[in-house]
């Protein structure tokens, strides 16, 4: 282990590192910097702040004391285990809590979701553990659920609930119908629709294979009900609609069975524009009812369509009738959303 004055010249931990004393009995730990971020935890917190949730003060002390080490936060949960009894995870959860000042350096993303879960009651967060469990490395929580990423599902699902209860006059819950998510990525925003608005089907689109069946077990149990909820590989540029404004797209049955889906979407959703060209737009019929967010976050290699503003958003995409245009500061980027009909 490095000695107090050898960690650094300004005596900050680098990730990783240990930082010790002498002591009587020889060297002992007092603080450890873990050797992940855990960005995704603000992200949470934003979930958890945004439906005002009872539990919050006690997300706050998990969050202090596993991002921070705080050690006051540290003694009243393991206080609340010991309360609570033993069970198969406690002494994960106490090496969890207590890893900044052991030393314990298997905290992993998925073990943080599952004591958070133990902690919190909240289905969302049971189903982002659950998954991550599963799926391991291949969940990257950092991705779905960092504090821009949560901040936009929110802020979409506030102003389409507006928007809805305002055009049908039902607000517990509003109506949707039938929802069509392009680039659909994991669709774990599909959970947020479920819980506030009443869904027939919500259908996801995607071009990557690995993504399909790992949305299907994020919304679990609305694909176990009659594919309420079903992710699909379809390129949303080669989409046809006929003069009904359907279409139809293709997949596999639990037997393995090629079958085909009918779709009339009530909604189009697409939160990934700066992925793809205006193609898509551009195919759909004429008074579609669509909500899509880009962003100006042009240094990412992986966003081939930025925009600056939202000016150049509505110029990129044009609508006949808008009902909500706005920007969003995520603190990384500027994300604009647009919602309105085609």
């Amino acid at each position: 282990m490095p000695q107090l004055d050898e960690i650094n010249e300004d005596g900050k931990l680098l990730i990783g590192e240990e930082k010790v004393i002498k002591g009587e009995d020889g060297e002992q730990l007092i603080i450890y910097k873990p050797t992940l971020d855990f960005f995704w935890i603000h992200g949470i917190e934003e979930y958890l702040t945004h439906i005002d949730h009872p539990q919050l003060d006690m997300f706050m002390n998990i969050k202090k004391a596993v991002l921070h080490g705080n050690v006051w936060k540290i003694k009243r949960l393991i206080v609340g285990e010991i309360n609570r009894g033993r069970i198969e995870f406690s002494e994960e959860f106490i090496n969890i809590l207590m890893s900044h000042h052991i030393g314990w350096k298997y905290v992993t993303h998925r073990k943080i979701a599952r004591y958070i879960a133990h902690c919190i009651d909240d289905e969302y967060i049971r189903r982002i553990s659950s998954w991550c469990i599963k799926w391991e490395t291949q969940a990257n929580l950092n991705e779905h659920f960092s504090r821009g990423q949560m901040c936009s599902k929110l802020w979409m699902v506030d102003e389409l609930k507006k928007i809805v209860t305002e055009q049908t006059g039902i607000a517990h819950p509003p109506k949707l119908g039938t929802v069509v998510q392009y680039g659909g990525w994991y669709a774990t925003v599909a959970q947020l629709f479920f819980q506030n608005f009443d869904i027939k089907k919500y259908l996801s689109l995607e071009k990557d294979v690995q993504c399909i069946q790992m949305a299907d077990d994020f919304n679990y149990v609305q694909t176990n009900n009659q594919w309420q909820f079903k992710s699909v590989w379809q390129d949303v540029d080669d989409i046809t609609y006929d003069d009904e404004a359907s279409f139809i797209v293709g997949t596999k049955n639990m037997e393995g069975n090629n079958v085909e889906i009918w779709v009339q979407p009530d909604l189009v959703i697409n939160t990934s524009c700066e992925h793809m060209d205006e193609t898509w737009f551009e195919r759909l019929p004429k008074d579609t009812f669509v909500c899509l967010q880009t962003n100006d976050y042009f240094s990412n290699s992986q966003h081939i369509n930025c925009v600056k503003n939202v000016k150049e958003a509505k110029k990129k995409y044009p609508m006949r009738t808008i009902y909500y245009e706005g920007e969003l500061d995520t603190q990384l980027y500027n994300r604009f959303m647009l919602i309105g009909k085609k």
